[in-house]
This record gives C-alpha cells, structure tokens and sequence, in this order.
C-alpha cells in the first residue's frame, strides 16, 4: 500500500479546532507542516469487524435513535496508534467521520484535473479503511483554519497553502469558487459515498469573524446547495454550528446569522466542548452545564434535524496557562458528561452523535506536537487513556451501541 498521510491528515482536524471559542490561539498550521516532514507510516488497513446487520422487523420502540462514531485521531505519530485507532472506531462505532478540512486543490478542481498525488492518496486511503456497512459522515470545508476566509491550497507541499493570484483575489461567492468547491465536492462524494454531506463546517465561526464576508457566503450556500441536491437527491446536506455559551453575544449573533442559510440544508449538525468553551462556572461537572446547553441550538436549526458532529470530554485536570484556563474534572466527570448527553441527544432525536478521539493523546502531544497549548484542550477526551487502558464512559459508550439501531 502506498504511505498514506493520515497523520498530517489528523492534524488538519486539530488545526480546525483552533479558533473554537478563544481568538488567541496561534496558528497551527506550522504543526501539520511539522508532521509531514518527520512522519512516514506504513499502514495496514484494518477493515475487518463488521457491524452485525441490522433486523428488518418492526422498529423497537427501546431502539436507539442515533448512530455513534468517531474520527480517525491517532494517538501517537505511529503505525500501531493508526491501526489501533482505525480498529477501534470500527468496531466501536456505526459511523465514521471524515473531515476533509485541509484545503481544497482549487485551481485543478475547477479545471476538472486531476488531483496532486497528495490528495488522491488522502482520498483513497480514508476510503480503504472505511467499512461498507458504516454510515459515513464527510466534511468538506470551505474555509480556512481561521474561519474568516477561503480555505488554502492543497496539493503536494501539505495542507493549507498559502492562495496565489487569481484565487488570493476571490471570495465565497466568486463564480469560480462555487465552481471548484462543487467539483471537488462531487469527486469526494462520489468515492465516500457518504450519509451525510457537510458544505458548511462551522459556519458560525465566519459568521462571528467577518459579517461582510458571511453575506457572501450565504449566496456560496445557496449555490453550491443547488448543485448537490440535483446531483444527489438522496444525501443529506448539512451544515454545523460551533456551540457557545447560552445567550451569550456570540450565541446570539449565530442564533441571527446562521439562521440565514439552515433553509438550504436538511440537517444542522453541532460542535461542542463545553468545558472549555462554555463561560459558566466549575465547567469540568456535566451536571454544572446550563440547562440549555445543547437544546439552544434549535433557535437556528428552525425545526431541522440535529447531529452533534463533534464533542468530547476532558477525563484529567486541564490546564494551559497561556490561555488562562484551569478546568478540574475526572473519568467520573467524563462518564456523566456522556449520561447526559445520551439523554440529551435522545430528547432532542439527534440522528448522530461523533466523539472527537477515541484515546488520549499524550505521546503525540509530548512528541510531535511540541506539547502545543492548542493540543493540550483535547489531548485527555479519549475513552481510552494514554496506556491503552479504558476508562469508565467506554463501557457506557459500548452499552449505548450494544442498543439496536433503529432503522
């Protein structure tokens, strides 16, 4: 098999969670250009444990309403992390979460040629390890890692290239952008075959970093919105919010700006990490989390279906001076933040639930990653800690997905 780049790849995922809530997390782009200069790895696919099949009885009114998964974040800038991880979200989850949020090869896109070997192996290595009997949810972001502007480049030198003439001169609703963006989208979905579809990752983040360029955006939506539902009648279009706390400024300039463009999708998907996100007090206690913590979101879904499209939960003290957060939780705390999200998900028919990564990730933050303040947020959310040893959600985890799936 060809050297796949998922590492570089998983990192992408971190660098879109940069700006999440504090504008003074630095740039994380220099980590993913790290990544692909050190790491080459050899990996196995590990394909196997299908899910068993689901019954075509009558709906068992104790089914469970939504599907569980994962991304594919590993653990540790090695081929064993990959292939543990690749397994474990497999055999652990009905969904898998792709989130092509690099770049976009925007010029060879809109040329209809074909993609630098970089891309393509991405492509077709994602696709490789994704089982045919797992829903799949896929991302393609058209912004960048900041979420005030065009997503970068993405050819042979990484992710997240710097935009040269004519395309550093072009916006969201540039003919040429809604072309490129929709020919590379119809590529991506014509090989993931995906479940869901989300065009708009986060797009509260533009809207709360530039009004003027969300405007814009908002006719990038519609088109692009058009297009795909022609294409592919029967895919669920999405788009996400980055949650923030209730009523806040934030939440309610999202509430008045997002609500612009949910007409153009069928499902509003969520992304929320309330213990570091969220203003209340004592964030680490689930049972501290306000009242509408989740359910605010159906102010803008306007009666759509929900998806949370990303969350997680901190199992060890978290605390990155540089930041000023300093947040004190436990496995405990970990394993009631899932109890009441179950509940919440269930209360509000989400038709989804992605948790961020599956395993803490303390020696790729202590190796690769220069034990980044950014990286820090995440590095203890997994259900299995650093020694490969499972913590108390994963068995709430596994007795959640040992629930049927209804149909």
């Amino acid at each position: 098999m060809a050297q796949p780049k998922l590492i570089e790849s998983a990192l992408d995922d971190l660098a879109r969670l940069r700006l999440r809530g504090n504008g003074r997390i630095n740039d994380m782009n220099r980590l993913c250009s790290t990544i692909s200069l050190i790491i080459t790895i050899s990996f196995f696919a590990a394909c196997g444990g299908s899910s068993d099949s689901k019954s075509a009885s009558e709906p068992d009114p104790q089914a469970r309403g939504y599907a569980l998964g994962f991304t594919p974040w590993p653990y540790d800038a090695s081929s064993e992390a990959v292939n543990f991880v690749y397994a474990e979200i497999i055999s652990r989850g009905d969904i898998i979460a792709h989130h092509l949020d690099g770049g976009i090869p925007w010029q060879e896109a809109l040329d209809g040629a074909a993609w630098p070997a970089a891309v393509e192996e991405e492509l077709n290595t994602r696709v490789a390890n994704t089982p045919s009997d797992k829903l799949v949810y896929l991302a393609v972001s058209p912004f960048n890692t900041a979420r005030d502007n065009l997503a970068g480049y993405w050819n042979d030198s990484g992710t997240g290239q710097s935009l040269s003439a004519p395309w550093d001169g072009r916006d969201f609703d540039s003919e040429e952008v809604i072309q490129a963006y929709i020919n590379f989208s119809n590529d991506a979905i014509d090989r993931f075959n995906p479940d869901y579809f989300n065009l708009a990752l986060e797009a509260s983040e533009l809207a709360l970093n530039d009004a003027v360029r969300f405007e814009k955006f908002i006719v990038f939506v519609q088109q692009v919105s058009e297009s795909l539902r022609a294409d592919y009648p029967n895919l669920k279009l999405m788009l996400s919010v980055a949650m923030k706390s209730p009523d806040s400024d934030n939440a309610n300039i999202i509430n008045t700006q997002v609500s612009k463009i949910v007409q153009y999708v069928d499902v509003v998907g969520v992304s929320i990490y309330p213990y570091v996100f969220f203003d209340h007090a004592d964030k680490g206690d689930p049972d501290n989390l306000p009242e509408n913590w989740l359910s605010q979101i159906q102010a803008v879904a306007a009666g759509k279906p929900l998806a949370v499209t990303e969350t997680g939960w901190i199992a060890e003290r978290l605390t990155v001076p540089a930041f000023s957060v300093d947040v004190v939780a436990d496995e405990m705390d970990q394993d009631a933040y899932l109890r009441v999200l179950f509940d919440e998900a269930g209360e509000l028919n989400v038709e989804f639930i992605v948790w961020f990564s599956i395993v803490d990730y303390d020696a790729l933050w202590n190796g690769v990653l220069g034990q980044d303040d950014v990286a820090r947020i995440w590095r203890d959310t997994g259900l299995y800690d650093e020694s490969l040893n499972p913590r108390v959600a994963l068995a709430r985890w596994q007795q959640q997905l040992d629930i049927e799936l209804a149909e």
